[in-house]
């Protein structure tokens, strides 16, 4: 992602925006308020409007579509207890490259995993690098001098001791760290087979989901031909922007379309443009204790520089990113000139930042006529540029928070009239396929791990719950899925929301440069910048 630094200004900016959203009284409703009693009882309504006599199950059989990082988070959630006695992970990629993308930074997402296990939370710390500092600087307004202005400076170490008790464990260790997503999905790949003996199923690329009324349970249907047993009590779309799982769960269908299908998207590309490098570490940087972000603000566009934990022992890696406005683009409406050419397209999407995105080295020429055009005062970003072992072009694209089903849809029996009938089957979505987000907060990976937590977390009461109760009537499960939808919407759609403004306002035009730079100083120094950003970090599962 764009990671942790564009949170840098990105923190201060959201103190304008936290005045319209609360995340303290959001994110923690007083037990008992107006607002939680009318959220239950919605939940309530909208579980019972198809009821029948069905008879109940507990949640033993799961499927998870996506082996990302929110589904291997998942696995391991639901694995950390013997409540569940089947979990099978399917992914349409033929394996889990290390080396794609680019890094992200770990806050929330990081005491997610100490939730669910705290060997596998210390295995990705030790193989990650603390995030220590980060820096704003800008081009000089006047002068001669080429050395940039300090816009502000964030101590994360000492900020989070001083505000978020969540962020801090037992012994003191302070839970902020930067790692590269390939050796994080790595981490929790290995350690899902050793602990847990699971095996990724990979080539298996989803086209349908049905309801079995004789075996009472899901089946699912893949590309290559193949199929599953109808056994599963719950799936779990983990499968990012394109979701096929998202298709279901909106249409009551998937878009079946052979080797082609990888779901639909209604998302709106933005007319913002990231080129991201990443330079793998060298010997010289296996001592590096602390990882450092520093963001350059120019003229119309932005850099930063970052450094990223590559694994236990291994040397540190580095990025460097530049985001600024397509050329073709005002916002996300074309130019005319752009609507008549055949060589002007939105760039592709791709949240996961996989190399499938990955350009030619020549493009690192016109990278570096951007930073020139732009006047960004520094030359950390061409070093990393011109060395990087991994170069990526991309487009960053808005999707819409709101849906009319929400995160969950029950299954229906087949032949079941125009309201269906009741199963107790569902499928739900996870991450990015129910959430993707702009990466200019740096929490989409926080948000996936901390969505697996919320959501097995309910999964767990709901078969507490079936095994205690002796009336039915008083267990169900999707009212306790729409309670992790309640739960989880609320921050990730802040979040959303907020990430789109920054973009905007971050990669604009000069005419906005001074103000910005301005406002990002004084919000700094007020301590504004500090609240927002230790508000972001905390976990809200």
């Amino acid at each position: 992602m764009v990671t942790t630094t564009i949170i840098t200004s990105a923190t201060v900016l959201l103190s304008f925006l936290a005045l319209i959203i609360d995340p303290s009284c959001a994110f923690s409703p007083v037990k008992g308020s107006a607002a939680t009693k009318r959220t239950k009882f919605a939940s309530s309504l909208l579980a019972s409007i198809s009821a029948d006599n069905t008879e109940l199950q507990p949640v033993r059989k799961v499927a998870i579509i996506g082996s990302g990082i929110c589904g291997l988070s998942l696995a391991h959630a639901l694995l950390r207890s013997g409540d569940i006695e089947v979990v099978d992970i399917f992914d349409s990629r033929t394996e889990l490259d290390e080396k794609i993308g680019s890094g992200i930074q770990l806050t929330g997402g990081m005491a997610a995993l100490r939730e669910i296990s705290p060997q596998l939370q210390r295995n990705v710390a030790d193989a990650s690098l603390p995030l220590e500092r980060v820096i704003s600087r800008c081009r000089p307004w006047f002068g001669n001098s080429n050395e940039p202005w300090k816009l502000l400076e964030l101590d994360i170490q000492k900020s989070i001791r001083s505000n978020v008790e969540e962020l801090i464990t037992e012994d003191g260790e302070v839970l902020a760290y930067t790692i590269l997503r390939g050796t994080l999905q790595r981490i929790l790949h290995e350690e899902l087979m050793k602990e847990h003996d699971i095996q990724v199923q990979f080539g298996k690329r989803l086209s349908g989901l049905d309801y079995s009324d004789s075996d009472s349970g899901i089946s699912l249907q893949f590309t290559d031909g193949g199929s599953t047993d109808p056994k599963y009590d719950l799936v779990v779309g983990a499968d990012g922007i394109k979701s096929v799982v998202k298709d279901f769960v909106n249409t009551g269908k998937t878009n079946a379309d052979g080797a082609d299908n990888n779901g639909s998207t209604s998302a709106i590309y933005s007319g913002i443009r990231i080129t991201f490098a990443i330079q793998e570490g060298d010997e010289i940087d296996k001592d590096t204790t602390g990882a450092q972000f520093t963001q350059f603000f120019g003229n119309g566009a932005y850099a930063l520089t970052s450094m990223y934990g590559a694994g236990k022992g291994e040397p540190v890696a580095k990025g460097a990113f530049l985001i600024y406005m397509d050329d073709d683009y005002i916002g996300p409406f074309p130019k005319r000139k752009a609507e008549e050419s055949s060589d002007a397209k939105p760039l592709d999407e791709n949240i996961d930042w996989t190399q499938d995105n990955r350009v030619p080295k020549d493009h690192v020429e016109e990278c570096l006529e951007v930073l020139q055009a732009a006047s960004i005062p520094s030359n950390d970003v061409a070093r990393i540029v011109e060395k990087s072992n991994r170069f990526f072009d991309l487009g960053v694209y808005f999707h819409n928070p709101f849906s009319l089903n929400g995160w969950v849809r029950e299954f229906s029996k087949p032949n079941s009239g125009w309201f269906g009938s009741k199963t107790s089957k569902y499928a739900v979505l996870a991450g990015d396929a129910a959430h993707a987000m702009p990466p200019f907060l740096g929490q989409g990976g926080n948000q996936a791990i901390q969505d697996a937590v919320c959501l097995s977390s309910k999964i767990f009461q709901y078969n507490s719950q079936f095994q205690q109760s002796t009336d039915e009537d008083n267990v169900d499960l999707k009212v306790l899925l729409k309670e992790y939808e309640n739960r989880r919407w609320l921050p990730t759609a802040s979040i959303t929301a907020k990430s789109a403004f920054l973009g905007y306002l971050e990669a604009g035009s000069s005419f906005f440069s001074n103000f910005r730079d301005a406002f990002f100083f004084v919000m700094g120094k007020v301590g504004v910048a500090e609240k927002v950003f230790m508000d972001s970090a905390k976990p809200k599962m």
